[in-house]
């Protein structure tokens, strides 16, 4: 196998960012899909609800150690579709990290109507307060320099995916990091 990549694919709570991810690693000849809730729902004790502001340092640690381990598939020839709520605001902290591994990687942001979002976790079941997710939905609300990553994930997910899948397949959502 040659080095792989990662392909980044985030949004607000009740985007879609699971099924999306799931179907997209799915595609690859070598693919993973890395639910980066994993790491967050690994905190046994002192664990702060990541929407909070006093998050941050333990939002930054989820950060690093999804991103080395989504590294360390890519460096064994892996394409990685790393699933979580990764927001541009860390992504000075992820893609210098891939970057010095020479990992490309891809930034995929889904976006519902605001609506859309809120029915999704709430129809979960296991969300019982949605305060977070909201705040969370304002956070991706309006990317900037970053709004041509945006992926509109109001359609049924077949549709979602192919429009992922055509997204990803010019390699415009790429991000190429900083120089140091």
């Amino acid at each position: 196998m040659t080095s792989g990549e990662v392909v980044i694919v985030s949004g607000p709570p009740g985007s879609g960012k699971t099924t999306v991810s799931a179907a997209l690693a799915s595609g690859y000849e070598h693919g993973v899909h890395l639910e980066s809730d994993w790491f967050v729902r690994s905190i046994r004790s002192g664990f702060v609800s990541p929407w909070l502001p006093e998050a941050h340092s333990q939002n930054a640690a989820v950060m690093v150690v999804a991103t080395d381990a989504a590294a360390a598939y890519a460096d064994a020839g892996y394409t990685v579709v790393w699933d979580g709520i990764v927001g541009p605001w860390f992504l000075d902290l992820v893609a210098p990290r891939l970057g010095a591994r020479e990992i490309r990687v891809q930034y995929l942001v889904l976006r519902p109507k605001r609506v859309t979002a809120s029915h999704r976790v709430r129809d979960r079941g296991d969300t019982p307060e949605t305060s977070g997710a909201e705040t969370m939905y304002d956070h991706f609300a309006d990317l900037e320099e970053l709004e041509s990553h945006v992926v509109s994930s109001d359609a049924p997910a077949k549709q979602v995916i192919e429009a992922c899948r055509t997204a990803l397949a010019d390699g415009s959502l790429q991000v190429v990091p900083p120089a140091r």
